[in-house]
């Protein structure tokens, strides 16, 4: 079923390239997953299940982008702590008015420096099965008492469920009178990452975590935390020691 499926797609993704520069259909960074979806036929959703007919996961960039890759993003627990750890840690920022808001990539390896304050870095209980987010105050070289962290149970759901099989699309760019318009040219098929190996590569440091905490600017939330897509990532160079991969 799982190989009807993949050959599916890449047939689908063959029609998709042939259609050239397509208009975005979201004005910010999501068009380009969006657009995608769009044209394969795929209804927006945030359950469990993965995007192409629940086995493929999909995920995209800008051809000349340098970001890292997304595996998945998700608030920790306990719940509401992205607040309180934007609010006491966060940096102020010139553009909400002085509202603080973090934006910072952790690993196991070190502990990272957030504006010379503070330091963020991952570490994985084996016993309480659990990855602790760590913050140190740089200053007092002291770690921080409060508990923030992701259970095994969740993270294995969502590898088994949206990460066995991943296309990663890449697509060319271009701006004519303000528009953004995608030619979708290569995907990468991504597979052989299990929960196991999830969890030796945050170990390594090949798997990231970064944290993505903001304000919303207007609107009834206004001033409040937005999480704008804290979660694991990895960088792109290292695809290749993290998945099996497959080009076409």
């Amino acid at each position: 079923m799982e190989d009807k499926i993949l050959a599916g797609f890449k047939k689908d993704f063959s029609v998709i390239k042939l259609k050239g520069f397509v208009k975005s259909h979201r004005l910010h960074n999501t068009g380009i997953g969006k657009t995608f979806e769009d044209l394969i036929g795929i209804t927006e959703n945030n359950n469990f299940l993965a995007d192409y007919k629940n086995v493929l996961e999909l995920k995209s960039s800008r051809e000349l982008s340098n970001s890292m890759v997304t595996l998945f993003t998700k608030a920790p627990h306990p719940k509401g702590v992205n607040s309180i750890i934007r609010e006491i840690y966060g940096e102020s920022d010139k553009e909400t008015g002085g509202l603080k808001i973090i934006h910072t990539t952790v690993s196991t390896l070190k502990f990272n420096n957030f504006f010379g304050k503070f330091g963020f870095k991952l570490r994985i209980d084996e016993d309480k099965r659990r990855i602790y987010l760590l913050i140190k105050d740089l200053e007092k070289d002291k770690i921080e008492n409060i508990e923030i962290y992701y259970d095994f149970e969740d993270i294995q759901k969502i590898v088994e469920k949206k990460l066995d099989y991943i296309a990663y699309i890449k697509a060319e760019t271009k701006i004519e009178k303000g528009k953004e318009f995608f030619k979708f040219k290569k995907a990468t098929l991504l597979n052989g990452l299990t929960f196991d190996k999830f969890i030796q590569f945050i170990k390594e440091g090949l798997i990231l975590y970064d944290i993505r905490l903001g304000v919303f600017r207007s609107g009834k939330k206004e001033g409040k935390t937005h999480d704008h897509g804290s979660g694991f990532r990895i960088l792109k160079n290292n695809l290749d020691k993290v998945f099996k991969v497959q080009e076409f």
